[in-house]
């Protein structure tokens, strides 16, 4: 952050010396936009980590990199054993170390954050630049926000399943990120014993509250990797296996905010635009389907 000397300080702000340098001498060496942020609400930015070194420092760059600057970023490691926590040092962070899940994490960090408002974002993530500036604008009217995602990767499969993703943006549907901290406390915040679907939980609790919930315009780039096809349908499986103990632990029995229809005329014109992939995206649509079913009718049978 630039540093405004106070011989700027003074041309910038009365250039014909009307008035006595004496009043200015508090300002000196203080940053500008320090003065500005004070009357700004902190959002506190939580990030859980695990071994998070191939995209931590992209994800915090794009933070340091907002045109919204009043802003903590708060790590939560679970016990990362490369450089993870190296790289998070060389920046303005608060690291708490930890050896949580996902969502408990997600609360602890909630608990150290000082801010009026949370932003839940994983290690793999990277904001564009205006997304919190727009994001606390838009408090003015809603209470929490689904933050749209665009998925990167390098392979042939990543570019498949951001078909999936243009469809909610076309929808405006997902789970929210960014909400006020007292309406996080007061729904109990995500669900600790949860290893999937913390988010969509949460997204309930906060949508049975009657809490207003937004959809910004700026999005969220998830950095997916290279997956292979056996890589997406692998995560599918574990997310399947899930299901058992999220109906055990879910503090929800039934999920009346998800809208799971999709208009025939989106999917044909989101299929049209990159149709080198749509089939591989019908392909991973279908094999979850099927396992969708064969999960189901296990867990119907044997409990």
């Amino acid at each position: 952050m630039n540093i405004l000397k106070a011989s700027e300080f003074l041309d910038a702000v009365c250039p014909c010396r009307l008035l006595p340098k004496d009043c200015f001498l508090n300002l000196v060496n203080i940053p500008l936009m320090s003065r500005v942020t004070s009357r700004r609400p902190l959002v506190s930015v939580i990030i859980p980590t695990y071994n998070s070194q191939q995209t931590i420092s992209e994800c915090i760059e794009s933070l340091m990199e907002q045109e919204y600057d009043n802003i903590e970023v708060i790590v939560v490691d679970g016990g990362s054993s490369d450089r993870t926590l190296d790289i998070c040092r060389r920046y303005n962070t608060s690291i708490i170390k930890s050896e949580l899940g996902m969502a408990a994490s997600r609360v602890r960090g909630a608990k150290e954050a000082k801010g009026d408002f949370l932003f839940h974002v994983d290690s793999d993530m990277e904001l564009s630049p205006h997304l919190i500036d727009e994001c606390v604008d838009l408090t003015k009217d809603f209470e929490a926000l689904i933050i749209p995602e665009i998925n990167v990767g390098d392979s042939y499969w990543a570019e498949c399943t951001d078909i999936g993703k243009a469809i909610s943006r076309r929808k405006k549907t997902g789970h929210l990120r960014f909400l006020k901290s007292d309406l996080y406390e007061s729904v109990g915040g995500h669900n600790p014993h949860l290893l999937y679907k913390e988010d969509l939980e949460l997204h309930e609790l906060v949508f049975r509250t009657g809490a207003t919930i937004g959809h910004t315009h700026n999005v969220i780039f998830h950095n997916i990797g290279d997956p292979s096809l056996f890589d997406i349908l692998s995560q599918k499986i574990s997310y399947f296996k899930s299901l058992s103990a999220y109906q055990d632990n879910s503090r929800v029995a039934q999920i009346r905010s998800k809208n799971d229809e999709t208009s025939p005329l989106i999917l044909i014109q989101e299929l049209a635009r990159r149709p080198a992939y749509a089939p591989g995206y019908i392909l991973i649509t279908l094999l979850s389907a099927l396992l969708s079913q064969v999960f189901g009718k296990y867990y119907s049978l044997f409990g």
